[in-house]
């Protein structure tokens, strides 16, 4: 029972499992991406040049992690032979041996992890009194977690180094949810006499929550190193660690059954979600564009659960080599957080404070700005800035990425930069041919072998839309709506 109350410290305390996605940005300024980009811009479906547009399925993963790495390795060469775990006593690295798990030993580390499976979803262009409007519904399952930053006291036991006698770790959040969406978008276009096209879009998305977690360090606690004589062995000494003054809530829940050990997608939360668009175009005579922006501000919401919030403040807690701990068989989370409330408090149930707790959407702010420079090709910036706005909100990584595209009704393709967090430079490329879409705005991972990898991210697609049928040639049989 030992390494799993000090899994639970570490995990609960210090830093979750390390392993948020970043979104197809070049794709999402494909004139055809249509309903695959609403959660990017919710007007994007409304200058798709196609009367319907349907999307089968796609999936979209980013990690991005400063806690470990993988030496001297690409992402498709992951699945050839085993990783092995740095041993230094074995005199094995990451810096003296390929495709080795190896660690940072930065003083503070953080991490993002998404991922997003859009099932079947639809939009089509209609009119209503001679006004022009888009509506679609989408089908999404998302998973983000992250921490932004967060001491770094594992790097001791990862590096075989001794943990200081006294460490301060400060405070900070981590979270974790793994939800569904069910939306519908609906677009149209503002002041139909405007020089310029203004369009508003929206989205209304239904939340089912399945798993969620978080972990908020309240305060400034410290680690304590100690060293004791062993009973039996007195020219032994025993390293034991404590933590003191330490001020944590732990909220959770999941769909997992531990006892039977299987899992259901019955929802263990609900909640209401909103993505609001402006975008402003200036139109070309032919199919497309000279210059459009937009301002989008997406996930707004939040999901209300039913779980376990625990409450654990204290001093001197023994984590390590605590006698109380030991001999005990994990059973469920809620065993670990009983164990250590009786440990804290005297009292197995005194942690426990709710049964309910809410998780805030990763709300973000994005702005785009796209200019044609040339027929069918386009230079796009995106700025993506998180804007958390409700309690234990979920964080979006921040994102400035400029890309080159080029987009006909046939086939798009283009190129990024991007900078993570601002600091982190990645390369990203994408391809649409016919119905499939394949795409990574951090393409050297992939088959570049990396020294350090520690991110990845892809995304890939199929969708359907009426490939005869443009509506560029549509509206050439149509009586004239200037």
């Amino acid at each position: 029972m030992q390494k799993f109350i000090r899994l639970f410290w570490i995990c609960f305390l210090l830093i979750p499992h390390l392993v948020k996605a970043q979104d197809p940005y070049i794709f999402s300024n494909d004139l055809y991406s249509g309903i695959s980009a609403v959660g990017i811009s919710p007007t994007q479906a409304f200058l798709n040049p196609n009367a319907w547009d349907f999307h089968l399925i796609s999936e979209n993963v980013f990690i991005q992690n400063q806690y470990g790495y993988i030496s001297k390795t690409t992402l498709l060469g992951l699945a050839k032979g085993e990783i092995k775990e740095a041993n230094t006593s074995q005199g094995i690295t990451g810096g003296n041996t390929k495709k080795v798990w190896d660690y940072y030993n930065f003083d503070q580390t953080g991490y993002h992890f998404s991922s997003e499976l859009m099932g079947p979803s639809a939009s089509f262009h209609f009119q209503v009194a001679e006004k022009d409007f888009v509506a679609g519904v989408f089908t999404k399952l998302r998973t983000q977690s992250s921490i932004l930053k967060v001491d770094n006291y594992l790097q001791f036991e990862n590096q075989n180094l001794l943990e200081p006698v006294l460490y301060n770790l400060q405070p900070f959040e981590a979270t974790f949810m793994n939800w569904s969406e069910v939306g519908l978008n609906l677009s149209t276009e503002l002041f139909p006499y405007s020089d310029f096209q203004w369009i508003a879009g929206i989205n209304l998305k239904y939340l089912m929550g399945h798993d969620a977690f978080y972990v908020n360090n309240k305060s400034d606690a410290l680690m304590r190193r100690e060293f004791v004589p062993h009973e039996e062995i007195d020219s032994v000494d025993v390293k034991n660690l404590y933590i003191s003054n330490f001020d944590v809530e732990v909220g959770y829940t999941t769909g997992y059954d531990f006892d039977s050990e299987s899992y259901s997608f019955k929802p263990q939360g609900n909640g209401m979600g909103l993505d609001v668009g402006l975008t402003l175009v200036n139109s070309d005579s032919n199919e497309g564009y000279n210059f459009k922006a937009s301002v989008n501000v997406l996930d707004i919401g939040q999901i209300a659960y039913d779980g376990f919030v625990h409450s654990f403040q204290g001093d001197d807690f023994q984590y390590t080599n605590n006698p109380s701990l030991n001999g005990i068989a994990f059973e469920n989370p809620e065993q670990i957080a009983q164990i250590t409330s009786n440990e804290i408090y005297g009292n197995p149930n005194q942690s426990l404070i709710s049964n309910r707790f809410k998780m805030g959407l990763p709300t973000s702010i994005h702005l785009n700005v796209s200019q044609n420079v040339g027929y069918q090709h386009y230079v796009n910036l995106n700025l993506i800035q998180r804007f958390p706005i409700f309690e234990n909100s979920l964080k979006r990584s921040n994102i400035l990425n400029v890309s080159y595209l080029f987009s006909s009704h046939t086939m798009g393709y283009g190129g990024s930069v991007s900078l993570y967090e601002y600091e982190k430079l990645q390369i990203g490329a994408f391809l649409r041919y016919g119905p499939f879409v394949i795409g990574s705005e951090n393409v050297l991972p992939l088959f570049l072998p990396q020294k350090k990898l520690h991110a990845a991210d892809i995304y890939f697609g199929i969708k359907i839309y009426p490939f005869k049928n443009r509506d560029i040639e549509r509206r050439s049989r149509e009586d004239c709506r200037c």
